[in-house]
């Protein structure tokens, strides 16, 4: 006898298993063959045969790789590949790479798709062609949707708005490029009230430290009051007391502790324990008792006024288009969105399933995840 796990019935499992699937054993599976063995064949191909791509430093392809790993996981769950993945779409996607990049050497293929309006008429064929194939596909994948609805229902609804997920993404990047280049929705009020507070903030703090720093220099001229300083060389008989002036309060500042009152770290012996004076023209520490002591020339140096706060009034914000933006969709962008929907367990959607993966997986080994907004 023989034990043999019990799964659940997929085709009953309704809407829910066709949101999302996973398979911890068919992920790995999938990884491998669409991420971490494509991705150094690429690189050694693309270098031996001099096919165009972007020149990466190891971190840079650590970081592709690592963006690729997490983009596989949001594919591979909501693509439904955990019950469409088989050799298939591995096949129809090793196949597909290799095509595309020789495609992308011809001559007229040398473009991007923001500057159309300057293409060869080579480049406009191709264009029509692979959009022609992509309608056919779609065709294909909606009737498919039809077939399931009848057993799956509300699926063709489901597997329609699903197209209004990228639509969305694509106006809402149109108005976050109409914002950085015309200022379209007002936002530079905003961030302007946000840079105001910001400078309301740093005046209040500046102020508090320099009321703070005078409080500190009129506790050190009140702790010198209790003070017997030693007598410098060179002074008067023992009966008399000469000791040179202080250190005027200004640009110093006092360190105390904040748990004691400043004469408790003033002896009657003359000590001036744990007591800092911090000349802020050079930078300097001296204890108090060395400034005591210190010839008249290191004196005068800690002899200063009283210092001056000056706030400088705000600046507004003003906007411009320094750096304008533009809209620029890639490759491996839109042949990712489609890698959504070929979702079905059909030998054509598998086909499919493997041609948008290695589109999508090109463009990343040849140039990397490039943004849809450019600057």
């Amino acid at each position: 006898m023989g034990w043999a796990p019990m799964g659940p019935d997929l085709d009953t499992c309704g809407m829910t298993n066709w949101v999302g699937s996973f398979d911890p054993i068919k992920f790995i599976y999938f990884m491998l063959a669409t991420v971490l063995i494509p991705y150094p064949a690429y690189v050694f191909i693309a270098t031996v045969f001099s096919w165009e791509h972007r020149a990466k430093r190891p971190a840079r392809h650590y970081q592709d790789l690592l963006h690729a790993t997490s983009y596989g996981v949001i594919v591979f769950i909501f693509g439904n590949y955990a019950r469409t993945l088989n050799w298939i779409t591995i096949l129809a996607f090793w196949i597909t790479w290799p095509c595309y990049s020789m495609i992308a050497e011809l001559d007229f293929a040398k473009t991007s798709l923001p500057s159309w309006k300057t293409w060869p008429f080579g480049m406009y064929a191709l264009f029509a062609g692979a959009t022609a194939v992509v309608l056919a596909f779609a065709g294909y994948h909606i009737y498919l949707g039809v077939e399931l609805n009848r057993t799956v229902p509300g699926f063709v609804g489901y597997y329609l708005l699903g197209l209004l997920i990228p639509v969305a993404l694509t106006l809402i990047g149109y108005a976050f490029l109409k914002q950085q280049n015309k200022d379209q929705f007002g936002l530079s009020k905003v961030y302007n009230w946000m840079l105001h507070l910001q400078w309301k903030r740093t005046a209040s703090v500046t102020l508090r430290k320099a009321a703070k720093q005078k409080k500190l220099a009129a506790a050190r001229q009140q702790a010198q009051l209790t003070i017997d300083p030693p007598h410098p060389a060179g002074a008067g008989s023992a009966g008399e007391s000469a000791a040179p002036p202080p250190p005027q309060a200004g640009t110093v500042l006092v360190q105390l502790d904040e748990h004691q009152a400043p004469s408790n770290y003033v002896s009657r012996t003359g000590s001036y324990d744990n007591l800092v004076v911090v000349d802020a023209r050079n930078n300097k520490r001296h204890s108090l008792s060395e400034a005591a002591v210190a010839p008249a020339e290191q004196r005068s140096a800690l002899e200063t006024a009283e210092p001056e706060i000056t706030i400088q009034p705000y600046q507004p914000y003003a906007w411009s288009a320094a750096v304008p933006g533009y809209f620029h969709p890639h490759h491996w962008q839109i042949f990712y969105i489609l890698a959504f929907f070929t979702r079905f367990e059909d030998w054509v959607s598998q086909v499919a399933a493997g041609i948008t993966l290695g589109c999508y997986m090109q463009g990343i080994m040849a140039y990397g995840y490039d943004y849809l907004l450019e600057e």
